[in-house]
């Protein structure tokens, strides 16, 4: 993600010089940034994508249609300035002992799709832009995918903030099958 965070930032600068040309934004990795645990002033924003894995000790890779990405955003309008931070919870290889956690990988087009849905977001709650409703776009699995949500290997599980997991620690109204949505 490290060296993919370029590509973030600049479909992002993209995205908003199309609706608000006059106006600053910057978007910043925060790895710890925490579900509903906001600084006064700031948006939460989650979306659950597809995007694929690759461990750096066996090498096997595999495909996960649950990885959270998690943003939050301010709005200075004193300043036409605004911020985003943004964290990509991780998983871990479920066939290595003791493997690290793995950053995942996603196409240009989820990319795309993801900070999409996020400008959405930041023209309803940071401008208070009306819509009569936001049509998110859903991310695109490349592949089918089979099985149960790995609990155990997924970071956000283990710190109590995934969907899917048993021990999350909040609720969200909609369907978790689909892949855009937001929780308050």
């Amino acid at each position: 993600m490290g060296e993919n965070i370029e590509v973030w930032r600049q479909v992002f600068q993209e995205l908003m010089q199309e609706v608000k040309p006059w106006h600053t934004w910057t978007l910043t990795l925060d790895k710890d940034l925490l579900p509903n645990i906001q600084e006064p002033g700031w948006t939460q924003y989650q979306q659950w994508t597809f995007a694929r894995f690759q461990c750096s000790s066996c090498s096997r890779s595999w495909a996960s249609a649950q990885v959270q990405v998690l943003f939050h955003m301010n709005w200075s309008k004193r300043k036409s300035r605004g911020q985003v931070k943004m964290r990509v919870f991780a998983q871990r290889c479920k066939k290595c002992c003791q493997p690290p956690f793995e950053t995942p990988e996603f196409t240009q087009e989820n990319i795309s799709r993801i900070l999409y849905n996020l400008v959405l977001r930041i023209l309803k709650k940071c401008y208070r832009e009306e819509f009569k409703s936001i049509e998110t776009i859903p991310t695109i699995k490349n592949i089918s995918l089979e099985g149960p949500h790995d609990s155990d290997n997924c970071e956000a599980c283990l710190q109590g903030f995934c969907a899917q997991g048993a021990t999350n620690k909040f609720t969200c109204p909609q369907d978790h099958r689909s892949n855009a949505f937001s929780c308050k």
